[in-house]
């Protein structure tokens, strides 16, 4: 990993910890999370070649009166540094304009703004984004949730749409505990001549809680067209290690 992208991850990550402590004193609730992942054959090698990668993440919900707000960042190829290795953070509050009936299937109505930064040895660019947002009263679940937004990549004409489904749901076998978590993001194409095909992204995610705080479990990276790039198509199943504060 070369010092730029080096020093962005770890300034990255130290504002990420101070925010999420910050905000926690103001807010109605908090969780943040660290996670590491191992997996092999992703497509990120020259020209999509498979390359095994290390993936080190940090990520924090936090939840206020006026709405929410969630930012992760991931500092990918940890395990060994070339052309690969990178950063990518996001960062999106949500408003609530309207909260139904407690029996609604709809548990709330918000605004969305978010903003995806990405670093390494090719690019550093922030795409923009902005839209609406639903919270869905699913039975069983601890929440689902969907995003519609438009989308600005800086490095593409145009502009695109992102649509999102994030899910949470906890279960039991005998005495233990388990979660299926996960998300799916698809975003339409953007731009012409060298701008990229839509492509979706599918992370689910089941893991074995072995106490409040640590958890271990698999998770399955579907990316069809990854990063926009015609054919490029990752499925790969990660170890997942995590712990939760």
């Amino acid at each position: 990993m070369n010092k730029i992208t080096t020093a962005i991850a770890a300034s990255t990550l130290l504002v990420g910890l101070a925010g999420a402590a910050t905000t926690a004193q103001a807010s109605v609730w908090s969780s943040t999370k660290v996670e590491g992942l191992y997996g092999q054959d992703y497509a990120r090698g020259f020209n999509g070649a498979d390359k095994d990668e290390a993936i080190f993440t940090i990520a924090n919900a936090t939840g206020f009166t006026w709405g929410d707000t969630y930012f992760f960042a991931d500092v990918t190829n940890v395990n060994h540094a070339d052309n690969t290795s990178g950063t990518h953070l996001e960062f999106g509050p949500r408003y609530r304009f309207f909260k139904p009936e407690d029996n609604s299937v709809i548990k709330g109505v918000y605004g969305i703004v978010q903003a995806d930064m990405t670093s390494n040895k090719f690019t550093t660019k922030i795409v923009k984004m902005a839209g609406g947002s639903l919270d869905w009263n699913v039975s069983g679940f601890k929440f689902v949730k969907t995003h519609l937004q438009y989308r600005d990549d800086p490095t593409k004409d145009g502009s695109s749409v992102q649509f999102n489904l994030v899910w949470s749901k906890d279960f039991s076998i005998s005495d233990e505990k388990f979660s299926f978590e996960g998300f799916l993001d698809w975003t339409s194409g953007e731009g012409d001549g060298f701008g990229s095909e839509s492509n979706l992204l599918m992370q689910p995610q089941v893991l074995w809680h072995a106490n409040k705080s640590f958890a271990v479990g698999v998770e399955y990276q579907y990316w069809k067209n990854r990063l926009g790039i015609k054919g490029r198509d990752e499925s790969v199943p990660q170890i997942m290690v995590r712990w939760t504060f």
